[in-house]
Order: structure tokens, then C-alpha cells, then sequence
């Protein structure tokens, strides 16, 4: 699984290495919405968008289902 997960991060960063920073902030460093917005001098909103996006994308690659998103 870990594997499938940094292929899938490796491969989200050749699409956008802004949301593929986002996903290793959040999962990685365990950071907040508004601390990767901070580091990364994006807003929040922004933040929320690309781990919104990030979450989707990796969940189809990885074939699992993203419950966030449903509700």
C-alpha cells in the first residue's frame, strides 16, 4: 500500500507539484489547512481546493473510495 501511495504522489507531482506539496504537508507533517497555507504563501481557500482535489485524484488512483467527498 505505501508503495501504490508514493507511485500515485510521484505521478500527482508530474501533474501539479503544488498539490502534491499540499498532500506531503498534510499526511506527512501533519499539518493543518491554514499552516500549509502559511508555508506554502497560498490561502486557505486554495488549500482547501487542492487537498480536495488531491484526495479524489489520489482515491481513483489508488481504487479506494473517498467517503469525504460523498458527504
Amino acid at each position: 500500500e505505501w508503495l501504490a501511495l508514493e507511485q500515485a504522489l510521484e505521478k500527482l507531482e508530474g501533474l501539479d507539484p503544488d498539490v502534491a506539496r499540499v498532500v506531503e504537508l498534510r499526511l506527512f507533517a501533519g499539518l493543518g489547512p491554514g499552516e500549509i497555507a502559511s508555508v506554502t504563501g497560498s490561502s486557505v481557500a486554495t488549500v482547501g481546493r487542492q487537498w480536495r482535489f488531491a484526495r479524489s485524484w489520489l482515491a481513483a488512483q489508488l481504487e479506494i473510495r473517498d467517503d469525504e467527498s460523498a458527504s
